[in-house]
C-alpha cells in the first residue's frame, strides 16, 4: 500500500509538472506570438518598399539639370533597345545610330544595346522594326546615364525666355 501511495504521489507530481510546463509554454506564446507577428509585418513592409524601388509603376525621371528631364516630363519613357547592327547593314546602322544619338565613329557590329527616351507610339514602331532583338521599358531608370544639359540647349531656352519677356513687355 505504501508503494502504491508513493507511485500515486509520483504520478500526481509528474502530472502537475506537465501542467505547469504547458502553462509556461502558453504564457511564452502570448509574448512571442505578437512579437513574431510584428516582425513578419515589418519584413513584409520592407520587402514591399524594396519591390517598389526596383519595379516602379510610373517612370522615374532624371534630375532637373539632366538633358532628358524634359523628355520625361513630356510623357516619354526610358527604353533599353537591343539591336543587331550586323543585320542592318552599314548605311541603315549609321542612320539608326544617328537617330538614337550615338556618338559618331562608334563601331556598330554584332548585338548592342542602346538606351533611349521614346513615346509609346515610337516604342511600338521600334519594337516592330527589323533587326530589333528586344525593347524593354526601364521605369526605374537604372540604365539612365547622367547627361548634363548642353550649352546650346541652355542658350536657346534663355533666348526663348528673353524673346517671350520682350513680347510680354511690348504688349503691355
Amino acid at each position: 500500500a505504501l508503494q502504491d501511495r508513493a507511485r500515486n504521489m509520483g504520478e500526481r507530481r509528474a502530472r502537475h509538472e506537465r501542467k505547469q510546463a504547458r502553462q509556461r509554454s502558453v504564457r511564452r506564446w502570448w509574448l512571442i506570438g505578437p512579437l513574431l507577428a510584428i516582425g513578419v509585418a515589418l519584413a513584409a513592409v520592407a520587402a514591399l518598399r524594396v519591390y517598389r524601388e526596383y519595379y516602379p509603376t510610373e517612370q522615374r525621371c532624371p534630375p532637373e539639370n539632366d538633358r532628358f528631364h524634359d523628355h520625361c516630363q513630356e510623357g516619354r519613357k526610358h527604353y533599353v533597345i537591343s539591336l543587331d547592327w550586323s543585320c542592318m547593314g552599314k548605311k541603315r546602322a549609321a542612320i539608326m545610330a544617328h537617330a538614337l544619338g550615338l556618338p559618331e565613329g562608334e563601331k556598330l557590329r554584332g548585338i548592342g544595346s542602346v538606351d533611349s527616351w521614346l513615346t509609346d507610339t515610337n516604342a511600338n514602331l521600334v519594337r516592330d522594326a527589323p533587326c530589333i532583338q528586344s525593347l524593354s521599358v526601364d521605369l526605374a531608370c537604372r540604365q539612365c546615364k547622367p547627361t548634363p544639359t548642353r550649352a546650346s540647349d541652355r542658350t536657346s531656352e534663355d533666348h526663348d525666355d528673353s524673346v517671350s519677356d520682350k513680347d510680354a513687355s511690348s504688349s503691355a
